[in-house]
């Protein structure tokens, strides 16, 4: 049997995302013929993880109960490794101590046998002859799969780079340094295709170049699909998977509109029943969230105005940067730039609409989708197949 290893960085959309593709990947194989294979999935997040994966995916586990094999050994490795201490250079240190043995310990975990289990316990014993290919989203370990497909909003070796040229980020140089070179590099030197969307983390440069070859692409997810529920108008609050970010959302409350949040938030004060589908609802007005590029993407894609608040000292410099990307393409409404009347605001956010109509229709133009997942998909079975992949290479950035 042969699986597709998953591969993620930290926070909820990463895995996703991931699984998403995978899932895409899987649909477009079976329509050349080939069979659906199962995807493993590291363990990070417990419960939380396997709740938010029983809602998301809960057609396609009904349909193969065992599209999934969960690992919690691996899951165990990248926990150890992701967002630790109170700030963003605590968590590149932690990172840069403990990252060379979990990676030397995946690495020796996939040279024999492992053992797996869908989410209904059954369990599947299998070794590393049986991945056919692993699929990243921004990974901080090095598998050595032999194919290794790799999906970023930015390349983590950039971040590192750029976040040198930014002393207003007061972080360790000699850290930054040493985690590029040591890690980032090493890890996106040993791609096969490595997938950028736009718009992304770099979008504000005037003049962008390839990093590392990428081939660039639509937003990485799916576009949300037309929701006409009978709610009332609100504010969908997409909080971010990182813990200590959660109370930056309490201002969401000065707003004065019912709040809708994802049924794993458990914000106070909030309804949170309603999975981020709900976005593209005509009554959810407005998206509040940080500077991620899921709520990013879902913003422009379903036309709903995004209110964000501003980069916040010591937090990972991606939403330094983010920040740039939103204020240039103008797809966000930053909280507190000088504006303390919530209601000019949303005013303000309102104003953007058309704004992300027309980045829509610029990837539209170029890629003939928005659909970056569908996208990718095609790039990598065609690669997969031994078919040409050079006019995807060919296609430049639009915005």
């Amino acid at each position: 049997m042969e699986c597709i290893l998953a591969n993620f960085n930290y926070g909820n959309g990463p895995f996703i995302k991931t699984l998403h593709l995978g899932l895409q990947i899987n649909k477009e194989r079976v329509q050349r013929g080939f069979e659906e294979i199962p995807i493993i999935v590291p363990l990070v997040y417990g419960n939380k993880q396997l709740s938010i994966m029983s809602e998301e995916f809960d057609k396609e586990i009904k349909k193969n109960p065992s599209i999934f094999l969960i690992d919690k050994f691996i899951g165990g490795l990248l926990e150890d490794i992701f967002y630790k201490g109170d700030n963003y250079q605590q968590s590149l240190e932690n990172l840069l101590k403990r990252q060379p043995l979990a990676e030397d310990r995946l690495q020796d975990y996939l040279s024999g046998s492992f053992k797996t289990q869908t989410l209904s316990g059954k369990t599947f014993v299998l070794n590393k002859e049986q991945i056919f290919f692993e699929l990243s989203n921004n990974p901080k370990l090095l598998t050595g799969c032999q194919r290794s497909f790799m999906t970023t909003e930015g390349l983590f070796s950039k971040i590192l780079y750029k976040a040198v040229l930014e002393p207003s980020l007061d972080l360790d140089i000699s850290l930054l340094n040493e985690t590029r070179i040591q890690i980032a590099n090493k890890i996106e030197e040993n791609k096969n295709i490595i997938l950028l969307s736009e718009p992304s983390i770099f979008s504000y440069e005037s003049n962008k170049k390839r990093w590392r070859e990428e081939i660039f692409t639509p937003p990485f997810t799916h576009p949300p699909k037309n929701n006409t529920e009978e709610i009332s108008n609100g504010m969908y609050i997409m909080v971010s998977g990182i813990e200590g970010l959660r109370k930056f959302f309490d201002v969401a409350k000065n707003f004065n509109i019912i709040l809708y949040c994802p049924p794993y938030t458990n914000l106070e004060g909030a309804n949170n029943s309603y999975p981020p589908e709900i976005v593209s609802n005509p009554n959810i007005k407005y998206q509040f969230a940080r500077t991620g590029w899921s709520t990013v993407w879902w913003s422009h894609m379903s036309e709903t105005p995004l209110i964000t608040f501003p980069y916040q000292k010591y937090d990972d410099p991606e939403i330094f940067f983010n920040e740039r990307t939103v204020k240039k393409l103008n797809l966000a409404t930053i909280y507190n730039e000088g504006i303390d009347n919530p209601e000019d605001i949303l005013k303000i956010a309102d104003s953007k609409v058309n704004n992300l109509k027309y980045v829509n229709s610029r990837l539209l133009e170029n890629y003939g989708t928005i659909d970056g997942i569908e996208y990718m998909s095609r790039i990598i079975c065609d690669f997969l197949d031994g078919t040409s992949i050079e006019s995807y290479k060919n296609v430049e950035q639009v915005l």
